[in-house]
Order: structure tokens, then C-alpha cells, then sequence
């Protein structure tokens, strides 16, 4: 499960620095929000941790942060049905973020 850890965590490291940053706003000690999408793992159907989503979020997350941004809320809504063979649920996280 390492590999996969690997591979969403490099995927969501090229998203923040071709994406994300550059829309990003200024710091200006005011609040602003940012929306990321994303999908679940392939083979969702267990009980536990969702480590795609996890994984993906948690490194934009800490990329922003050590860019200097403060991270106030991360909420989110799921879509069902998602992606080419509609087996995977869609994520849509709006960071709120100074």
C-alpha cells in the first residue's frame, strides 16, 4: 500500500504546484477559499480509511501552509456515481484559508 500512498502523495504535489498556487491569493490577512476536487480510491467499498482523499488533501493542505497560509476550515461534499466506470465518489473540498 506504500506504492499507492506514493504515487496519490507525488499526484497531489504536481496539483498544488501547477494548479493550486497559482491561484492562491495574495496574503493580505484576509480570508479566501480555494476549491480542490478529487476522487476516491477505486475499490471504495470497505470500512476504513479513505487513504486516496487522505492523502491527496493532507499534503495540499500542508503545502499551503508551509507556503505561509493559515488553513481555517476544509469542508466538503461527495458525489456518487463518479469517474469513467462511475465507481468512484467525486470529492469537492473548499479550503478556507488566510
Amino acid at each position: 500500500m506504500v506504492f499507492f500512498d506514493n504515487s496519490n502523495k507525488t499526484a497531489a504535489d504536481s496539483v498544488y504546484t501547477r494548479e493550486v498556487q497559482k491561484y492562491l491569493a495574495e496574503k493580505d490577512n484576509k480570508k479566501h477559499v480555494i476549491m480542490v476536487t478529487s476522487f476516491s480510491k477505486f475499490l471504495n467499498q470497505s470500512f476504513g480509511v479513505e487513504t486516496q482523499y487522505t492523502n491527496q488533501i493532507d499534503l495540499i493542505l500542508s503545502r499551503m501552509q508551509d507556503d505561509g497560509y493559515e488553513i481555517l476550515d476544509v469542508t466538503h461534499t461527495t458525489l456518487q456515481g463518479q469517474g469513467i466506470f462511475g465507481s468512484k465518489e467525486g470529492f469537492h473540498s473548499l479550503i478556507t484559508y488566510k
